[in-house]
C-alpha cells in the first residue's frame, strides 16, 4: 500500500459500487493516510503487534479502511461474513467462534453489523465503531516491527464440517503470493480489476482486494448480494471501466450466460478482458463453452479463459492456466475408479479441467496418500504443496496442523502441504479430481461425488443455484451411496416428484454401476454451505441422516432409525 501510493497517488484507487448508479472511490495516496491515522490512534488506544482484530462489515470501503488500519497497527486481521439469509443466528454463532477462536481483543465493525456483535455476547471484546480519522494523527505514525514472519491475517474456513478453523497467513505468505499471481497474470500498469467477490474469502480479500493494491492499478467492486440479484451489473461495469481482469467462481459465469438477454447482450462490450479466472469451485468445460459462446458476440476473448486452483492453506493461488483456451481431458471413468486418467473410450467420461502448471514459487507433487510415495504423471493421487505461499498451519490446532503440514517426499528436503484433494499432473498441468475425504469407495472402485451430483443435477434442471450433495452411506443403510438434490420451486411445483426420484437414480446407477443409491430432493437453498457457497458434504449427510433437513421426498435412505421410500410431501 505504501509503495503503490507513493508511485501512483490518488490517480489509482478502489471504487466501490453500493448500486448501479452510486459508488464511492478512495485513492491509494489517502487510504494510505486514512490508515495511518487509524492506526496510531489504535497503538494509542494498547492494540499493536500480537493482537488480533475481528472485522465484521458489510461490503464497501468501510471494511477496506478497517484492513489496512489494522494492519498499519501491526496487528492481525481476522475478517468474519456479517450478510445475514435465512438464519441469522448461524451469523451470530460464527462471529462469537471465530472472536474466541482467534482470542481478539478487539472487533471492528459498522452500523449494520453492529447488533449482530451485540448478540453474540462477546466478553472482554472491546467492539467498535471504525471512527473518522483524525488526518492529522498520519504524520504520528511510526511503521510497527514486523517481518516475513509476522502474521498479517487469519483465515478463516469453514470447511466440510462447518467447524471455523484460522489459517495463518504471515506477511511473507501474502507477498509471495502476489509476486505469483504477478508473474502468472502481467496485470501491467492500466489494469483494471473489476469484482463482486466477499470480502471475507481468500479469493475476494487477496485477489481482488490485495492484489490490486499490490500491483497499484485499478479495482472496481460491488457486492456479492448485487451481484446475486442483478448478475448483469458485473458485466456493465467490466463495460463501464474497460475492465481487463476478473474473477468469479463456475457457478456465476453459468449464470450470467443463462440470464443476460439479447437486448442487455448487446449493450455490452467485454473486449477489454485479457483475464478471466475461474476457480474456488469445481470448473465445468461445459460452464466455459456456454459463457464463452453467450459472449462472443460481446467481444469475449477465449484465451482470457483462466482455470486456477488455489486453497486459503496456500494463501491464494498454487497453479493457472493463461495464454490459451481452456484445455480438459475427457478421462474414462473405468480408469479414475482405478487411480488412472485415461482418455475416454466410450460414452462414460467426464471431462477435468488442466488448471495450468504450478506458479512460480511453488512445487506441486502427486503422492500415494497412504504410502506417501510420489506417483507417476497421469496416475491419480493426494496434491501436495512446497513453497513461500504454504501458509503456517492453523490458529490454536497443532493436531490438526499436524496432520497437513510439514511432510516430506524421499530424497528430498523440502516440506509439503497435503491439501486434501485428489487430483494429478497432466502435461505438466495440475488437475483437481476432487476431495479424498469425499471420496466414495464402492467395491473398490473411486467414484468422486461431485461427478455423481452433475448427473443428479443435470436431471432435476439448470439452476446454478441449486446444489447437491453425495456421499457414502454406511452397512445399517439400505443404500449404498446417497444423494441429496436440491431442486428449484418451480420444478417442484410442476414436475412428477417420484418420477423425477426414479430418474434421478437410474441415472447415477448407470453413469457408475452402482449397485443401488438413496435419493432425497429438497427445495433450493436447504443443503449446508461454506461461507464461499460450497456445498458441505459431511455436514449435508449428518444433517440428512439425523433428520435436520426439510425433505420433498425420499427413496432408499434411512433417516433417524426409519426406512423411507418414495415421500411426496411437498409443501
Amino acid at each position: 500500500m505504501r509503495r503503490s501510493a507513493s508511485r501512483v497517488g490518488d490517480d489509482r484507487g478502489i471504487r466501490f459500487y453500493a448500486d448501479e448508479k452510486n459508488s464511492v472511490r478512495l485513492g491509494y495516496r489517502e487510504l494510505d493516510e486514512r490508515a495511518r491515522a487509524r492506526a496510531s490512534e489504535l497503538n494509542d488506544r494498547g492494540y499493536g503487534v500480537g493482537d488480533v482484530a475481528v472485522l465484521g462489515f458489510e461490503p464497501g470501503l468501510g471494511f477496506v479502511e478497517a484492513v489496512y488500519a489494522v494492519l498499519y497497527a501491526g496487528m492481525t486481521i481476522a475478517p468474519v461474513p456479517v450478510t445475514v439469509g435465512r438464519n441469522p443466528q448461524s451469523v451470530i454463532d460464527r462471529i462469537a467462534a471465530i472472536t474466541t477462536d482467534a482470542g481478539a481483543r478487539i472487533a471492528l465493525t459498522d452500523a449494520s453489523a453492529r447488533p449482530l456483535f451485540d448478540a453474540a455476547g462477546l466478553s472482554g471484546v472491546e467492539v467498535a465503531a471504525l471512527p473518522e480519522p483524525q488526518l492529522g494523527r498520519a504524520a504520528t505514525w511510526s511503521p510497527p516491527e514486523i517481518d516475513a514472519d509476522s502474521i498479517a491475517l487469519l483465515q478463516y474456513t469453514s470447511g466440510s464440517t462447518g467447524t471455523p478453523k484460522g489459517v495463518i497467513v504471515t506477511h511473507g505468505n501474502l507477498v509471495a503470493n502476489e509476486e505469483a499471481i504477478g508473474a502468472t497474470i502481467d496485470d501491467g500498469p492500466d489494469a483494471v480489476w473489476v469484482g463482486w467477490l466477499p470480502h471475507y474469502h481468500d479469493m475476494g480479500l487477496i485477489g481482488l482486494l490485495f492484489r490490486p493494491v499490490y500491483a497499484g492499478v485499478d479495482s472496481v467492486l460491488t457486492s456479492p448480494s448485487r451481484f446475486l440479484r442483478r448478475p448483469l451489473l458485473w458485466l456493465r461495469l467490466i463495460t463501464k471501466h474497460k475492465g481487463t481482469f476478473t474473477v468469479a467462481p463456475d457457478f456465476a459465469y453459468r449464470l450470467c450466460a443463462q440470464v443476460v438477454t439479447d437486448e442487455q447482450l448487446a449493450e455490452l462490450d467485454l473486449s477489454s478482458l485479457t483475464h478471466i479466472v475461474t476457480g474456488a469451485e469445481p470448473i465445468k468445460t461445459s460452464t466455459v463453452d456456454l459463457f464463452v459462446d453467450r459472449f462472443a458476440a460481446a467481444g469475449l476473448d477465449p484465451a482470457a479463459m483462466i482455470p486456477a486452483y488455489g486453497m486459503a492453506e496456500t494463501t491464494l493461488i498454487i497453479s493457472a492456466a493463461s495464454g490459451r483456451p481452456v484445455r480438459a481431458i475427457s478421462a474414462d471413468l473405468g480408469a479414475i475408479e482405478r487411480g488412472d486418467l485415461l482418455p475416454a473410450a466410450d460414452e462414460r467420461s467426464v471431462d477435468l479441467v488442466l488448471c495450468g502448471p504450478p506458479v512460480p514459487g511453488s512445487t506441486v507433487a502427486i503422492v500415494d496418500p497412504v504410502t506417501h510415495v510420489a506417483v507417476p504423471d497421469g496416475r491419480i493421487g493426494e496434491i501436495w504443496v512446497n513453497g513461500p505461499s504454504v501458509t503456517h498451519g492453523y490458529w490454536g490446532r497443532p493436531e490438526e496442523t499436524a496432520e497437513a503440514y510439514g511432510f516430506h517426499l524421499p530424497d528430498t528436503d523440502k516440506t509439503f502441504l497435503r491439501t486434501g484433494d485428489l487430483g494429478a499432473i497432466v502435461d505438466g498441468e495440475v488437475v483437481v479430481a476432487g476431495r479424498l475425504k469425499d471420496l466414495i469407495i464402492s467395491h473398490g472402485r473411486n467414484v468422486f461425488p461431485q461427478d455423481v451430483e452433475s448427473i443428479a443435477s443435470a436431471v432435476v434442471g439448470t439452476d446454478p443455484a441449486c446444489l447437491s450433495a453425495a456421499f457414502a452411506l454406511d452397512e445399517h443403510q439400505p443404500s449404498e451411496v446417497g444423494v441429496a438434490v436440491e431442486v428449484d420451486p418451480k420444478t417442484l411445483a410442476t414436475a412428477d416428484v417420484e418420477a423425477l426420484v426414479h430418474r434421478v437414480r437410474r441415472d447415477v446407477m448407470a453413469e457408475f454401476g452402482l449397485p443401488s443409491v438413496g435419493i432425497a430432493l429438497l427445495r433450493k437453498g436447504m443443503l449446508p454451505r461454506t461461507t464461499s457457497g460450497k456445498i458441505q458434504r459431511r455436514r449435508a449427510r449428518a444433517e440428512l441422516l439425523d433428520g435436520q433437513l426439510t425433505l420433498a421426498a425420499i427413496d432408499g435412505i434411512t433417516i433417524a432409525g426409519e426406512r423411507h421410500e418414495v415421500d411426496l410431501t411437498v409443501t
